[in-house]
C-alpha cells in the first residue's frame, strides 16, 4: 500500500524536490535511522564508510525526547529524507513514486504517492527522528498524529546521495550555545540563569548572550552557555541528578524570569556566587570600573602582571564544580570551606597549572581540565579526597592530570 502526502514541487539548479510533512507514525515506520545494517551497501558496504556518527542516544533521550513529550509546544524543523527503493537503484517515477498535480497550481502542488517497499534515508536529522520514534514508542496515542515537515529527495546514485548527505551537514551552521540560550523561554534552568544575571551585580550587564567563548577585548565576565552549564552543576547538587524533574524547577517552565516563583531557586544560586564573588578580590575591582575584564583573563602587558585563571570558562565552571562537591557532602556549612578553596589558590597564571588549567602559557578550557582544576581547589583548601565520593573524584581528575605531565 502506497503512502499519499499532499506536497509542493521544487527545484533548486539540478535538484529536484518535494516539500511536505509526516506523521510521527508514519516516521516511525518509514524511516531508517543510519545506524541501521540495510544502509551498509549504500554507503560502502560494512567495514568501509559508515552512514553517518554514531547516533548519542543519551542526546536523544534525556534532552530531545523529554522536549517533544513534555512541551505543547514544542517544534522541529524539517527532516531531508532521501527515497531509496529497496534494491539500491536510482528511483523510478511511475513504479516507486508518482507525484498526482492537483489542477490549477502548474505541476507544483499535488499528491505524492511512494511505494510502501522505498526506504526513508534521513540525511538531516537523524537525532530528531529517532526522538520522533522513542517518543512514539513512550505515548503512541499523543504522538502518533503528530507532524514533522519533511523535505524529500529522490535517490539517484549512491555518490549523489551521500554528497547530499554531505551538503546538509557541512554546510549547517547551528547557532552558539549562548544564543541559543538567550532565546530559550522554556528551559528552567535558563529562565533561572537569566534571573541570576540581573540579581548578582558582577553578572547584570556583563554575560555575554552572543559566542561561546569571550573576544579577547570583551568586557564581559563570562558567557551565558558557561553560566547554563555552571548551573546544571550547581542544581544538580542542590536538588540531585534528576534536577530538572524536581518541582521547584518544573514549575518554572515558561515562566518570566522576574517572576517571585523563579527566586525559590535562584536564590540558592545566588547565595553561592556571593561567596564565590566576595572571595576573589579582583572582581570588586570590575564592581568598581577599576580594572577592565580582559586585564583579569590577559593581565597587563605594560607591567607584565600575569592574568588569573578564574576569570576564564575553566576557571568558573571548575569553580561551580568545586562548588557542587562541597555543597552535596556538606550541605550546611559548605560556604566556610569554599571560601578557604577559594582564598588558598594563587591564581595568577604560572607555572602552579601547568597540566591543570593551563599547556604551557595557554590557558586550555578542556573537560578533564576543568575536574582537575576543581580537584586543585579542594586539595589546596584542605579538603581530604575522604570527604566524599564527588571529592575524591575530583581528586583523582587531579592527580591523573599531573600524572601525564609527569609520568
Amino acid at each position: 500500500m502506497a503512502i499519499r502526502i499532499p506536497v509542493v514541487k521544487g527545484k533548486t539548479l539540478a535538484t529536484d524536490y518535494w516539500l511536505g510533512s509526516l506523521t510521527f507514525s508514519a516516521i516511525s515506520k518509514y524511516v531508517k535511522l543510519p545506524e541501521n545494517p540495510d544502509w551498509n551497501d549504500v554507503f560502502g558496504g560494512e567495514g568501509e564508510q559508515e552512514a553517518q556518527r554514531k547516533l548519542n542516544r543519551q542526546r536523544v533521550n534525556s534532552e530531545i525526547v523529554p522536549y517533544l513529550l513534555e512541551s505543547d509546544d514544542a517544534f522541529f524543523s524539517s527532516l531531508a529524507l532521501i527515497l531509496v527503493p529497496g534494491t539500491g537503484r536510482p528511483l523510478k517515477e511511475g513504479t516507486d513514486f508518482k507525484f498526482l498535480p492537483t489542477e490549477g497550481f502548474d505541476d507544483k502542488i499535488g499528491i505524492l504517492e511512494i511505494d510502501e517497499s522505498v526506504d526513508m534515508f534521513p540525511a538531516d536529522g537523524q537525532h530528531r527522528s529517532a526522538a520522533i520514534i522513542e517518543a512514539l514508542r513512550q505515548k503512541r496515542e499523543r504522538m502518533a498524529q503528530q507532524e514533522v515537515p519533511v523535505v524529500i529527495l529522490p535517490y539517484a546514485t549512491k555518490e549523489k546521495m551521500r554528497q547530499h548527505f554531505s551538503d546538509l551537514n557541512l554546510n549547517a551552521k547551528p547557532v552558539s550555545q549562548s544564543i541559543g540560550y538567550s532565546f530559550e523561554s522554556r528551559d528552567p534552568v535558563v529562565i533561572v540563569t537569566k534571573r541570576i544575571m540581573k540579581d548578582v551585580p558582577l553578572f547584570n550587564g556583563r554575560v555575554n548572550e552572543q559566542s561561546n567563548s569571550l573576544a579577547k577585548k570583551s568586557p564581559d565576565v563570562i558567557t551565558m552557555g558557561t553560566l547554563v552549564q555552571a548551573h546544571q552543576v550547581l542544581l544538580e547538587a542542590l536538588y540531585g541528578p534528576k534536577y530538572k524533574d524536581q518541582d521547584d524547577l518544573k514549575a518554572l517552565r515558561q515562566v518570566d524570569p522576574a517572576d517571585s516563583r523563579v527566586s525559590s531557586v535562584s536564590d540558592r544560586l545566588r547565595e553561592i556566587w556571593e561567596v564565590v564573588i566576595s572571595n576573589i578580590p579582583e572582581w570588586e575591582l570590575i564592581l568598581k570600573n577599576k580594572i577592565h575584564p580582559r586585564e583579569l583573563r590577559d593581565g597587563d602587558e605594560t607591567t607584565g602582571e600575569p592574568g588569573y585563571v578564574f576569570a576564564f570558562g575553566i576557571g568558573w565552571q571548575a569553580i561551580a564544580t568545586a562548588a557542587a562537591a562541597l555543597v552535596k557532602h556538606h550541605p550546611d556549612d559548605w560556604s566556610e570551606d569554599l571560601a578557604r578553596c577559594l582564598t588558598a589558590v594563587d591564581w595568577k597564571k604560572g607555572p602552579q597549572w601547568h597540566g591543570i588549567a593551563m599547556v604551557g602559557d595557554r590557558v586550555n578550557n578542556t573537560g578533564p581540565g576543568i575536574k582537575a582544576t576543581a580537584g586543585y581547589l579542594l586539595k589546596e583548601g584542605g579538603i581530604p579526597a575522604s570527604e566524599g565520593a564527588d571529592v575524591k573524584s575530583l581528586h583523582d581528575a587531579l592527580s591523573r592530570s599531573l600524572q601525564s605531565i609527569n609520568p
